[in-house]
């Protein structure tokens, strides 16, 4: 049976694929990254008012998917310039402020994590098999916080 986490994560990935137009686990990355910070940051959608978001990232797919969990799960988008884009040559990182509380949160995805992933795919793995493996990875297997 699953828990209520486990339900709404998975009702927050299936949103995302549809605004996305695929599953898959850089998406679902996106999904996390924003769904942790939201949480951290005690951080209500209704509020986003003052959330902010700068993602480093290669700006190129699979990679950019991540891009639109963030903006499914935070509402700070490119068109509301909420979600700031800065290409990078390996690394997935997103910086989360709130600014009326002047509060930071950075998560970055850990290097191995998404050396597998690509080692993976190459391999043939689904999509959507491979979304599924990330949704349920625990935060700290998948994430550095700070």
């Amino acid at each position: 049976m699953e828990t209520k986490i486990e339900f709404d994560l998975k009702r927050l990935i299936e949103k995302a694929a549809d605004f996305h137009g695929h599953l898959g686990p850089f998406l679902v990355i996106g999904v996390r990254m924003g769904q942790l910070a939201k949480t951290n940051l005690k951080h209500k959608t209704e509020g986003n008012k003052v959330l902010k978001v700068t993602a480093r990232i290669p700006l190129l797919t699979p990679f950019s998917c991540v891009l639109d969990g963030i903006q499914i799960i935070t509402n700070c988008t490119v068109g509301n310039q909420k979600l700031e884009m800065k290409n990078s040559q390996k690394e997935i990182v997103a910086i989360f402020k709130l600014q009326n509380m002047n509060s930071t949160l950075t998560v970055s995805v850990k290097t191995k994590v998404v050396e597998e992933l690509l080692k993976k795919i190459s391999q043939g793995i689904s999509n959507e098999a491979l979304a599924w493996e990330i949704a349920s990875m625990p935060e700290n297997q998948l994430f550095k916080i700070k």
